[in-house]
């Protein structure tokens, strides 16, 4: 009877840790989901914080994932982007930093994608206020790209970042489009062999290179 009382617990356990696990997974998938439906040109900002505060609530649900601090981030990276002035893009992208951090604590070390999220927010951090970013955002872009090709240089969305960073930099600075093209083919073919972790994991950049690789020819 004892044996059979602690087989009966130790199979309720499994079943509750496993719908608590298909509960995040359906969570996670529902809020990328999201992210790639918005518009790519100029998405809806309140939609956006909604995605947002999507992922932060999967993230206080589970206080021990790395993935949806990683991704409330990203939508704050993106807001950073499309806010409305330069008091508020600032006021997205420290909070995008902030989860960014906090996921860093959750792995103990950063690994090649936040250390990319870590990139992508200084690099619109810099074009927010250009003149006078440029100095101090643009070293620390390279820097952090740098340390993600040593984690993982096949990751696509390290050249990624490197091409579109030269794709909007006018050719006077040394950027353009002509200068962004090898990075790009080198994203895209990293793209055609990359597997992400699982159907959660970063998976995104491929459609951007693919059109700036567009407007390159």
């Amino acid at each position: 009877m004892k044996k059979l009382l602690m087989t009966l617990v130790l199979i309720f356990a499994v079943t509750v840790v496993f719908a608590q696990n298909e509960k995040y997974s359906q969570a996670m998938t529902s809020g990328i989901g999201a992210l790639k439906g918005l518009d790519k040109e100029k998405p809806d900002v309140k939609v956006l914080q909604d995605i947002a505060n999507r992922f932060e609530r999967i993230a206080a649900a589970e206080p021990k994932e790395w993935l949806p601090k990683y991704y409330a981030a990203y939508s704050y990276v993106l807001l950073g982007y499309y806010g409305a002035n330069l008091t508020e893009k600032d006021q997205y992208l420290d909070k995008a930093g902030a989860l960014i951090k906090d996921a860093e604590a959750l792995l103990g070390k950063p690994n090649d994608e936040l250390l990319v999220m870590q990139a992508y927010q200084s690099q619109i951090h810099l074009a927010a206020d250009a003149m006078n970013r440029w100095q101090s955002d643009g070293p620390k872009f390279t820097e952090y790209l740098e340390v993600a090709k040593s984690a993982n240089p096949e990751n696509p969305r390290i050249y990624y970042l490197e091409g579109s960073n030269l794709f909007f930099t006018p050719e006077e600075y040394g950027g353009g489009k002509k200068v962004a093209q090898p990075l790009l083919e080198k994203a895209k073919q990293k793209f055609s062999t990359f597997k992400p972790e699982s159907t959660i994991h970063p998976d995104w950049g491929q459609m951007e290179t693919e059109w700036m690789l567009s407007q390159s020819n």
